[in-house]
């Protein structure tokens, strides 16, 4: 597994909240993302914050992408509420970055996915143009986590 932290120079306000950020592109990296969001929620710290999960998808994939998320909540026996979780249906002239600068610029640390593949497309360019975000942990799941 591969987890990069991107910080920032802002200061981290832990009564903000943490943002999960799964892409139906990425999602065999959900639940080690998840799980790293509750392990630092468990720092006394992080205990004022809240956990709030986004799923980007496209209008096809939104059935799909809520019963994979119950799934992940229910089969991990995660104590989050569905109302802390939501799927974001995304057009194809909309960039994702986008949507997640919009969404977390708000949020203490957020947390999003990323595959080997794209880098070697894209290169280093996977990391940058979240120009509106805090702090961010980009996570690559070598295999699928179990919750």
């Amino acid at each position: 597994d591969v987890c990069i932290l991107c910080s920032s120079s802002q200061i981290i306000n832990p009564k903000q909240e943490i943002h999960v950020w799964i892409k139906s592109i990425d999602f065999e990296n959900s639940n080690l993302m998840i799980l790293l969001s509750y392990i630092i929620l468990g720092h006394p710290f992080w205990k004022k914050s809240q956990l709030k999960i986004f799923d980007i998808c496209t209008e096809n994939e939104i059935e799909e992408a809520q019963a994979q998320i119950e799934e992940i909540v229910n089969s991990g026996r995660l104590p989050i509420s569905m109302k802390n979780i939501e799927i974001i249906q995304k057009s194809n002239e909309t960039n994702s970055k986008t949507i997640i600068n919009e969404r977390s610029k708000e949020a203490a640390l957020t947390i999003i996915g990323f595959r080997s593949e794209q880098i070697k497309h894209n290169g280093a360019k996977v990391f940058t143009d979240y120009n509106e975000i805090k702090d961010i942990i980009f996570v690559n799941a070598f295999h699928k986590q179990e919750l």
